[in-house]
């Protein structure tokens, strides 16, 4: 463990140094044994200080030095002061360890310094006391990086030699060659042969000072000798590279390292230095680590159920006793605590069917659940659905190349599609899946206009198809063409279905035939002149002419109707205009009708097609502007090539009514499986569209994305704590969608939501026990405070005992010339030594009393006791005893003599008559050939003193006594627990 006291060792090791190269060098100094004395003085008076004080605030000066020397003293005043306060703060920490008082207990408040070497010292100890524990072997090498430290081994290897049984404050008497510890023995002192009996006593924290690699007693670095190899004869100087200076030595890192400021340790360039330990931060103002508020900085991981309480280094999570739980959650009357509700036992489940129902603290989720076919090619090395090659590689298996890893089943119209691991089963074109069957069915593309029918068509549905039917039959003169679905000309001529009579001709047109006479030619020949005469083609009479061939006058016959004239006989006939007018185009051919005629295209289009003007080629007929489509009035027509279908407009879908008409109907976008609206915004469903509406909490945002035109709507968080002023009591935290009210820490939230009432820590967490005196509950907080005789520590939770025995004070309180002063918890006591009859009090131990006479005779000399010996032993109430007792006292005899025999009394007992006093039992002796513990077996109530006298007494081999002595024991118990 690297300190600033080993700084400071350092750099006294270089002054010295330093002032030995002037010596040389000038030879104007005084000699070393007058340096050496200087330096032996002022560490002295550090030493003093420390012990005294317990700082190295104040520096006192020491007297017979000369003012050159003023500032090498005041140097080794400090690094003796230094390393004396530290070595007591370790002690102070070990024994806090073993008592299981916390570690981050402060101990020297006006030298936050040796706070470190108390917490490092106390929690190595706790770490060698659970090894010990466990039944652990101390020096195994799974902890051989512990064994360096001092404090570990200690408490590890045997705790209870170096530290007996610690439960109170320690008293020192004036003869330092006796130390009683409240729950130890005295220490071994072998000047007390001629009594016969030693006392054993071994000081808590005391240990042999390594006086190796040029250590002094108290730790102190000195050189020796001439050796200039400083780097060689002191030990981690550096803590990478040591090299030797003319004056001294410098420091340097390995490539990658700097030196840190105090020109010792090095750290890497790229790595940040963390000069602090966990829960602690550097505060660069004042140049120390100071506790981190993990509470007050929201960086604990506290439930919601639980209260944060801040603790030096760290913070405890306690739970708030309260029934009410978030969402999600219910109260347990048993456990007091909010436990998940398992929405997924619920009956009935809260998911669909063919989902499964997954439960996680809070809530559920619903999981389409997919029935998988077991597959025979598993491999249990890769999983379900892959198999294990060669190579070690596990590869996807194909279920859809075998028919025996599926079952999709053709003749079920089901199709096998391969995924990464497994399969599913898809229908086939013109089948859809029914769920509740679990089969594919056909799907009538007819009945939801899903096909591409002409409008002169009909859509017949088919088993996984449709076809297309004509409507409408050919009529006479024309056929069906099977194949082209077009009715094609029947030529009556060819096929002589016609009934033209002999004299005449046939003529075929289109979906009917003409019957023209004959043409005959009549040549008359004479001498000069050569006639031919034409008859007239012959114009046939319409079947229901209304005028007969005769009967009328010309003036009483009426005009024709259009495309009709008179032929010769005064009947209406057809006029043919084919013939006459010649009307069609040349890519035409006229086709003469009654009382009117058609030109038709020599080129022949496909139905929903017609030539253009020139007749070269065939264009599409727009139904829909025409007007010839048969679309509903709620539909739109759309015009195709070759056709055209009814569509509905935006927003709406087709639906066949009951009657059979199909028709359009509004889409309910909002109930779609597709979100339309953003998930923080409503979804308002209208007549073939919708809109949207920002949920409470939110707001639509208008920028200039939205002014030209952006579709896109978005709803922005509305940051309710800003907008609206006041509406928490104490703090308003924003969120997505909302916002809610907190508390400082020492409230909590009131049944409003908005308003904070304080917290009781002293009644709420009153089994934790805030503080170890008396919890006084202030206003968001609360303050501890420490009954009489105790003074409140630094944490201000604990309770620190005021040692009114200490130093000059013992003056105050206990005037008596024979008083005794011993420091309980929360008080003290006076003890008066009042020697037997034949006693007197020992000038030199003040707590034994000695024979007056200097001889004896007779069997006096071997049965009175040769001294009386008194021990005060403290204790807090309620001390807890381990199931094998706790040793408070020990008592040995001389190790030559094998029959000794020791005794127990109870002398008197005083208490208060509300508790429970000491008897017998609650002590125990356990003895062995020269040596007695005295056990305290049962807990002791306070307040009460007790008096006991231990004698023992030595048998030589023929048993005959050899001499007796008696120790008095007062054992004082406290009031309190602490």
């Amino acid at each position: 463990m690297r300190s600033s006291t080993q700084c400071n060792v350092i750099h006294f090791i270089l002054l010295i140094v330093v002032v030995v190269v002037v010596h040389k060098t000038g030879e104007t100094l005084a000699d070393e044994e007058k340096i050496s004395d200087y330096i032996r003085r002022c560490c002295i008076s550090g030493l003093r200080q420390a012990r005294t004080a317990n700082s190295c605030a104040n520096v006192s000066e020491v007297n017979s030095i000369p003012a050159l020397w003023l500032g090498l003293c005041h140097s080794t005043f400090e690094v003796c002061c230094s390393r004396e306060v530290d070595h007591l703060n370790c002690e102070l920490g070990r024994l806090a360890a073993i008592e299981g008082t916390r570690c981050n207990k402060f101990t020297a408040a006006n030298a936050s310094s040796t706070t470190g070497a108390y917490a490092d010292c106390c929690r190595a100890c706790q770490v060698g006391l659970a090894v010990k524990a466990s039944q652990q072997n101390c020096r195994d090498p799974l902890f051989s990086f512990l064994s360096a430290i001092e404090s570990y081994r200690l408490c590890c290897d045997d705790a209870e030699s170096y530290f007996p049984n610690y439960s109170g404050s320690k008293h020192r008497h004036h003869d330092e060659n006796i130390v009683v510890d409240d729950d130890s023995s005295n220490p071994d002192n072998d000047d007390e042969v001629e009594e016969d009996l030693e006392i054993e006593k071994k000081t808590p924290g005391e240990s042999t000072p390594d006086t190796e690699s040029g250590e002094t007693g108290d730790g102190t670095i000195v050189l020796t000798g001439d050796n200039n190899d400083i780097c060689g004869e002191i030990p981690n100087l550096c803590a990478q590279i040591c090299e030797n200076t003319v004056e001294a030595y410098e420091c340097k890192c390995h490539p990658g390292f700097q030196l840190d400021e105090n020109n010792v340790t090095c750290s890497a360039i790229s790595e940040k230095k963390n000069l602090c330990p966990n829960g602690y931060r550097l505060d660069e103002i004042q140049g120390k680590c100071v506790d981190i508020d993990e509470c007050k900085e929201q960086l604990h991981e506290c439930k919601t159920t639980q209260y944060c309480h801040n603790t030096i280094g760290g913070y405890h999570c306690l739970n708030v006793k309260t029934n009410e739980c978030s969402s999600g959650y219910h109260f347990d009357e048993k456990s007091e605590e909010c436990e998940d509700d398992n929405e997924c036992e619920q009956s009935p489940s809260p998911c669909d069917a063919g989902q499964e129902c997954t439960n996680y603290p809070g809530g559920y989720k619903c999981i389409k659940s997919l029935q998988l076919s077991p597959s025979t090619l598993d491999s249990s090395q890769c999983g379900s659905g892959f198999y294990l090659k060669d190579d070690g590689s596990c590869v996807d298996i194909d279920e859809c190349a075998q028919n025996t890893t599926n079952n999709c089943h053709l003749h079920l119209h089901k199709e096998c599609r391969n995924t990464l691991g497994s399969f599913f089963c898809h229908c086939q074109a013109g089948y859809s899946l029914d769920v509740t069957q679990d089969r594919c069915v056909d799907i009538n593309e007819c009945s939801i206009n899903n096909h591409n029918c002409l409008p002169t068509q009909r859509c017949d549905n088919t088993i996984g198809s449709y076809i297309c039917t004509r409507l409408q039959s050919c009529g006479t003169g024309y056929t069906l063409n099977a194949e082209t679905g077009i009715c094609d000309d029947d030529d009556e001529c060819a096929l002589g279905t016609h009934n033209c009579p002999l004299s005449y001709d046939c003529y075929n047109t289109k979906g009917s035939f003409r019957c023209h006479r004959k043409t005959t030619t009549s040549t008359t020949t004479t001498t000069t002149t050569t006639s031919t005469t034409i008859r007239p083609p012959l114009v046939e009479k319409p079947p229901n002419s209304r005028y007969p061939y005769g009967g009328l006058t010309s003036r009483q016959r009426l005009p024709c109707a259009p495309g009709f004239n008179r032929n010769h006989l005064g009947a209406c006939v057809d006029i043919n205009e084919c013939y006459e007018e010649k009307p069609c185009g040349s890519h035409e051919r006229c086709i003469n009708t009654n009382g009117h005629y058609r030109c038709e295209s020599l080129l022949q289009c496909s139905g929903g097609y017609k030539s253009t003007p020139d007749g070269t080629s065939c264009i599409d007929i727009d139904e829909c502007e025409t007007g010839e489509h048969n679309c509903g009035a709620t539909q739109k027509c759309l015009n195709r090539n070759g056709g055209y279908i009814c569509a509905c407009h935006t927003g709406h879908q087709m639906s066949r009514l009951s009657n059979g008409v199909d028709t359009c109907v509004d889409i309910n976008e909002c109930l779609s499986a597709q979100r339309v609206c953003p998930s923080n915004a409503n979804c308002f469903n209208t007549i073939g569209s919708y809109y949207c509406e920002c949920k409470s909490g939110f707001e639509k945002k208008t920028d200039n994305s939205q002014a030209l035109g952006d579709s896109t709507y978005q709803c922005f968080d509305v940051d309710e704590c800003e907008a609206i002023s006041g509406l928490c009591q104490q703090k308003c935290v924003n969120f997505w969608g909302g916002y809610r009210c907190s508390c400082h820490m020492g409230y909590q939230l009131g049944h409003d939501n908005r308003t904070c009432n304080d917290i009781d820590e002293c009644e709420v967490h009153k089994d934790y026990k805030l503080c170890m005196g008396s919890c006084v509950n202030t206003a968001g907080s609360y303050q501890c405070s420490c009954p009489r005789g105790y003074t409140l520590s630094a944490d201000e939770k604990t309770c620190r005992d005021i040692d009114e025995c200490e130093g000059s004070t013992e003056n105050h309180v206990c005037t008596g010339r024979n008083d005794i002063c011993t420091n309980i918890r929360g008080s003290f006591k006076c003890t008066t030594i009042n020697c037997p009859y034949g006693y007197m009090n020992d000038p030199e131990q003040k707590n034994r009393c000695r024979q007056k006479a200097t001889y004896c005779e007779g069997e006096d000399c071997y049965t009175k006791p040769s001294a009386y010996t008194y021990n005060f032993i403290t204790f807090v109430s309620k001390l807890m005893v381990p199931p094998d007792g706790r040793t408070i006292f020990t008592l040995r005899g001389p190790k030559w003599y094998n029959n000794i025999e020791f005794d127990l009394k109870i002398i008197r007992i005083q208490g208060a008559p509300n508790i429970e006093r000491a008897t017998e039992g609650h002590f125990d002796i356990l003895k062995s050939n020269n040596q007695m513990n005295l056990l305290l077996k049962r807990a002791l109530d306070g307040p009460q003193d007790i008096e006991l006298e231990l004698s023992m007494t030595v048998f030589t081999t023929n048993a005959m006594p050899r001499g007796k002595s008696v120790a008095k024991l007062f054992l004082f118990v406290s009031q309190y627990t602490f």
